[in-house]
């Protein structure tokens, strides 16, 4: 569990340019099985390894999303603008000849 953490973790980064919608997906996914992991971890009293990986899971999990989440806000925002006419607001200069 702690290694399909770390490898939907670190697929969640790059995943924050299709959208932000696998970034979040796959970050959401990756944050929930790196925690689940270190509980499993910390309650074998340390008979099961995996801790490190499992961190880095969560971690650009937790990044993986938060970026995610961010861009597609973005995103969404800056659709709205434009179909409701913001971009009519700021006229572009035309050459003058």
């Amino acid at each position: 569990m702690a290694i399909a953490a770390l490898i939907l973790g670190i697929v969640s980064i790059p995943g924050v340019c299709c959208y932000g919608v696998v970034g979040v997906a796959a970050g959401v996914v990756a944050v929930i099985l790196g925690r689940m992991s270190l509980r499993k971890i910390k309650e074998s009293g340390g008979m099961i390894g995996g801790r490190g990986l499992a961190q880095a899971g969560w971690i650009c999990g937790l990044v993986g999303a938060i970026l995610g989440a961010l861009y597609g806000i973005f995103t969404i925002l800056l659709f709205v603008f434009g179909f409701t006419n913001g971009f009519g607001a700021f006229p572009l200069p035309t050459p003058s000849g």
